[in-house]
This record gives structure tokens, sequence and C-alpha cells, in this order.
């Protein structure tokens, strides 16, 4: 994809401190609100969405094969955001950015970093942060909401960065927007897993819903952290963490 003109971050009235673009699926409607509630003062989110052609769910071959061959319109996406001039990009779209392992992660960042001109903030390396930053548990579980090939390629990217993966389960969402869908309930039986000391799960808060002796990390919030971080926000992140919110 030709790379865009690039244009320096800017600041504005309500962006204080930075802003974020934030590239979702077109059909997502929980990473949005979420990078919302969890937005500083001084920082706004700017979401572009990008398509991608639903994956059949009743032909796991067919399922596995769309996972390799499908193409969403990311760079135009891009395109439509990085003219407001946003000090980071985050990614909010996880199955393409969980394949291989840690170096191929790093490749991937740094090509759209390359093509965006600004930090770019992926799933699986916001990922990884977020573990590291929580201890760097070496025994994880992993929580999807998606089919088994999908799940398989997770786990394969967990275990070549050095992790073990104890357990894997996915909640077979019938549809991209059924992924919103999913309860509460589903979810916190998911995260049952025995021994398991981190798990990736979405739409969850874990300061109100973490079992007793089990750690988590979620891929939204890590994503929002990590793009104020990349966005050169590390006074607004050591406020958070200490619950200030100036």
């Amino acid at each position: 994809m030709a790379a865009p003109l690039h244009r320096p971050p800017t600041n504005d009235v309500l962006a204080s401190r930075a802003k974020v673009a934030v590239v979702v699926p077109a059909t997502n409607t929980i990473v949005q609100p979420e990078f919302e509630a969890m937005r500083p003062p001084g920082v706004t989110n700017h979401v572009t969405r990008m398509y991608l052609p639903p994956r059949p769910y009743d032909d796991m071959e067919t399922y596995r094969c769309a996972l390799d061959t499908e193409e969403g319109n990311l760079d135009l996406a891009l395109n439509l955001v990085l003219p407001c001039e946003p000090h980071v990009v985050a990614h909010g779209h996880s199955i393409h950015s969980f394949r291989g392992d840690r170096a191929r992660a790093y490749a991937e960042q740094k090509k759209l970093e390359d093509y965006c001109g600004v930090p770019f903030v992926t799933p699986s390396i916001a990922v990884l942060k977020g573990l590291e930053a929580i201890g760097n548990p070496r025994r994880i579980a992993v929580l999807t909401p998606y089919w088994p090939p999908a799940d398989t390629l997770i786990a394969e990217f967990f275990t070549a960065c050095g992790y073990e993966v104890v357990h894997t389960l996915g909640l077979k969402a019938t549809g991209p927007t059924a992924v919103a869908r999913i309860t509460l309930d589903e979810i916190r039986a998911g995260c049952r897993v025995p021994g398991a000391r981190s798990q990736r799960r979405p739409g969850l808060d874990p300061r109100g819903d973490q079992p007793a002796g089990v750690g988590h990390h979620r891929r939204d919030r890590g994503g929002a952290w990590q793009a104020l971080d990349r966005g050169e926000c590390g006074d607004l992140l050591a406020s958070l963490a200490a619950g200030r919110y100036s």
C-alpha cells in the first residue's frame, strides 16, 4: 500500500495531551466505547473503520482458509484518519495480529509505523507488553470469541513467544456482531481455568470480576494503555496507575 503524506502530530483545544487514532472492523461495537470509557482528560480518540468479509461458521476448513486469505481495507481506513494528525494509532482488530512469533509481530508493527509516520499499537504487542507489566507469567490460558482454527493460531503465537498455554477456549461467536452479545456470565465461566496465572478476555473489568488467585489481561485495556504510552503520555499513565485523573 502506498504510504500517505506524513503529517506531524498536533494538539488541539480538547487534545491537549494526545490524539489517538483507533482502527476497528466495521462490525465492531465494543472497542470504540471501551476506549472512550478509558480515555483520560486531554486525550481524544478518533475512530476509523475497516471492512472485513464475514467468515463461515459452519465449515471449519473454509474458516481456517479465510484466516489466511481475507484482506481488509486497512490502508483506506488509515488514510481516512491520519489527516487528523494523531500522535499514535491503535489497531482494534486482533486475529491477524496474533500470527507467527514475536519477531513477526514487531516486523508487522514497524511496517505499519513506517506507513503511518507515528507509533502504531498492534493487539499482539499490546498483550505481550501487558503480560510483562503484570509480572510476565509463563503459564497462561487464552479466552477468545473465536472458533478452533483461530484459537489454535493464537495459542501457537503465545507458544512461539515463550509462554506455556495451559488452556484455550473459544466462545464460538456466530458472526462478527455476535461477539458483542457474549455475556459477562459466559466470560466469567470461561475464565475458570485451574492453574492459569493470566488470561486474555474481552469485555470484562478485572477490578470487579477477577477470580481469586488468577491474574487477567484484556486486549482492549492493553491497547488503550499502550496507545497512551507510545503517544508520549507517560505522565498520564502514572496518574492513572495512582488512581488520579488529572
